[in-house]
């Protein structure tokens, strides 16, 4: 088997939520709220499209996959932010993904808490900084 690393295209953002979906399951709050509906067709058709939207809107993050050469399926994705000098500024998690204005605001609860440390090492390390998420 020969695995092929290289960045995403625009294309590549539906398969690669579902292999977010399936790697979490419904084991991680964190995917469960943030992304709810996710293990359905279209919770992740919506999820595709959000990080469609992230991969677009944010310049500090690079989408990158893996591919199986043999058969040329996306096996693998992963998130990376370079932070190069720059301390962007904070991210709200919106939307109307919800069923209900509870279940939003433990999503948002959650989304806030899992960057909190994030957000402290960019802003410790004045910008420079590479995560993976």
């Amino acid at each position: 088997m020969v695995l092929k690393v290289e960045t995403c295209s625009d294309a590549d953002m539906d398969r690669g939520f579902a292999i977010i979906s399936s790697a979490f399951g419904h084991e991680h709050p964190y995917i469960e709220y943030v992304f709810p509906n996710h293990a359905t067709n279209p919770g992740r058709k919506v999820g595709g499209e959000r990080l469609l939207a992230m991969k677009n809107s944010d310049p500090n993050a690079i989408f990158l996959k893996v591919t199986e050469t043999d058969t040329g399926e996306m096996i693998a994705l992963a998130k990376w932010n370079v932070y190069d000098g720059v301390i962007p500024e904070a991210v709200e998690l919106n939307g109307d993904f919800w069923a209900n204005s509870e279940d939003k605001e433990y999503a948002q609860h959650l989304f806030r808490g899992y960057l909190a440390p994030r957000r402290k090492a960019i802003e410790e390390s004045g910008g420079h900084l590479v995560c993976k998420s």
